[in-house]
């Protein structure tokens, strides 16, 4: 499958350079660095005699290319991924594929139209606990649902540069969230209930966003979700899921000592996501450029779609919160 093939690598910051690795790992293939930052492509790319570096995405494609990993700034993706799939090329982006819903549905259908596989990062889709969790859930296992516990928290506050251009913590790392309420349950958020504040993160009240926030999610079958989501947990990358039932609970998320040590970090908890999901990430790209390759296409794969709802949802929270915790139907 994989001899031979050219992978595009578009965008070489930190998780260009995770996808790289594990391009590495899953290889051999051809990967063809792009940046905007010609510099950067080039420091991904040196010593790896499998890695070259290309000036666009149009030298890229012309060059011949077999599948591409977007991992530009959010605020490239329409573009960078409009000229992907018009040229033809299967794309795994990551998420969100934009923060405007009407571009998303632009970008979807297009693909769709066009025939070109179009993949989303939401790759908690592929770890082992939260997939088996969905499994168990979705056989009955615990009777009918009756509550989810949803928690994210990063180490710490990624550089205001980027969260400008990522949107909101609701848009950017509870995202995830809102897309597993629905991968976990198969069903539809129709209300959602939000409030934030700014207690850490030195600027963030000038670009009006948060660092610490809370939602509340009701299903289309009555179904209620909490979810917490934090900029800043020095302990530990934090990221739970639980489902409660009438039966039982069944619960994913920390593989590694739950407390830390007395006054200290825990060097035993996870350093952040390429580190907690760093078996996603693998078995996310190895499904993708398999049905690159001309293989069958999982359930498991992140769509448009996903990309969309879970937008919808995020958004709905975001006005929820900045306008006193009210109550948003979707």
């Amino acid at each position: 499958m994989s001899a031979g093939m050219v992978v595009g690598v578009v965008g070489c910051g930190q998780i260009g350079a995770m996808y790289a690795d594990h391009l590495d790992a899953l290889g051999p293939y051809r990967v063809v660095c792009v940046d905007v930052d010609r510099a950067r492509a080039e420091k991904l790319a040196q010593g790896v005699s499998s890695r070259t570096v290309a000036e666009s995405v149009e030298e890229l494609v012309s060059g011949g290319c077999d599948a591409a990993l977007v991992t530009a700034a959010t605020t490239s993706h329409s573009e960078l991924v409009g000229a992907l799939i018009d040229a033809g090329v299967p794309t795994l982006c990551e998420k969100p594929l934009t923060i405007d819903l009407a571009r998303t549905e632009a970008l979807g259908t297009r693909a769709e139209q066009l025939g070109v596989p179009l993949w989303v990062g939401f790759q908690r889709h592929f770890d082992p606990g939260l997939a088996d969790l969905r499994a168990r859930t979705a056989a009955g296992e615990l009777g009918r649902v009756q509550l989810l516990r949803l928690v994210s928290h990063d180490v710490s506050m990624p550089p205001l540069a980027r969260l400008r251009e990522s949107g909101s913590i609701f848009t950017d790392l509870m995202l995830h969230d809102f897309d597993m309420v629905r991968w976990l349950t198969g069903r539809r958020i129709v209300q959602v209930v939000a409030d934030g504040s700014a207690l850490s993160g030195a600027g963030l009240a000038d670009i009006g966003d948060f660092d610490t926030v809370t939602a509340t999610v009701r299903l289309d079958d009555g179904t209620l979700a909490a979810l917490s989501a934090g900029r800043w947990q020095p302990v530990g990358y934090d990221v739970r899921a639980e489902v409660l039932g009438e039966k039982g609970n069944l619960q994913a998320g920390l593989t590694r000592a739950e407390a830390p040590g007395a006054g200290s970090v825990d060097t035993s908890r996870f350093r952040g996501y390429w580190d907690r999901f760093a078996t996603a990430y693998r078995e996310q790209v190895r499904a993708f450029l398999a049905m690159a390759a001309g293989g069958p296409a999982t359930s498991a794969a992140g769509g448009w779609r996903d990309s969309y709802e879970a937008l919808r949802c995020a958004l709905a929270a975001e006005r929820s919160a900045r306008t006193g915790s009210v109550p948003i139907a979707l």
